[in-house]
C-alpha cells in the first residue's frame, strides 16, 4: 500500500507542477502581449508628438531635440537615396556606352568582311585552287569568315560546311 501511496503523491505532484507551468507560460504571454501594448502606446504618443512638431507647435526641449534628431535621420535618407540613383544612373549610362561600342565594332567587322577584295583570279572558280592560295569560307549561318580548317564557325557555333 504504501508503493502506491507514494506513487499517488508523485503524480500529484507531478500534476501541480505541470498546472504551475502552464499558468506561469500563461502569465509569461500575456506579459509578453502588456509589453507589446506599451510599445504601441509609446509609438502612438511618439505619433502625437510628431504631428504636433509637424505643424509647427512648440514642445517641451527634450521633445524638440528628439524630434531634431529624426529630421536629421531623414535629411540622412533623402541624400542616401539620391547617392543610389545616381550610382544606378551612372552604371546605366556606362551598360549603354558599352553596348553601343559593341555595336559599333559590330558594324565595323561586318563592313570590313564585306570589303574583302576580289582579285580577277580568286573571282573564277578553281582557279585559287589550282595556284594553292586558300578559298576564302563564310558561314551559312551568319556570314563570319571561316578559316581553313575549321570546323565551327567562332561567331555563332554553326557546324562549318
Amino acid at each position: 500500500m504504501e508503493f502506491f501511496d507514494k506513487l499517488g503523491e508523485a503524480a500529484r505532484s507531478l500534476t501541480e507542477k505541470a498546472g504551475d507551468s502552464l499558468e506561469t507560460n500563461r502569465l509569461t504571454g500575456e506579459i509578453s502581449i502588456e509589453k507589446g501594448n506599451i510599445q504601441y502606446y509609446q509609438r502612438e504618443l511618439g505619433e502625437h508628438y510628431w504631428a504636433k512638431f509637424a505643424v509647427g507647435e512648440k514642445l517641451d526641449d527634450e521633445a524638440m531635440l528628439i524630434c531634431d534628431k529624426v529630421v536629421v535621420s531623414q535629411d540622412r535618407i533623402r541624400q542616401m537615396e539620391m547617392e543610389i540613383e545616381k550610382i544606378k544612373k551612372e552604371r546605366e549610362g556606362i551598360l549603354e556606352e558599352r553596348a553601343k561600342a559593341k555595336r559599333l565594332q559590330a558594324e565595323k567587322e561586318e563592313q570590313a568582311e564585306s570589303e574583302i577584295p576580289k582579285t580577277e583570279e580568286s573571282a573564277l572558280p578553281g582557279v585559287a585552287e589550282e595556284k594553292g592560295a586558300a578559298v576564302p569560307r563564310f558561314c551559312s549561318n551568319c556570314g563570319g569568315a571561316i578559316k581553313e580548317g575549321q570546323r565551327f564557325c567562332i561567331f555563332c557555333g554553326t557546324e562549318a560546311k
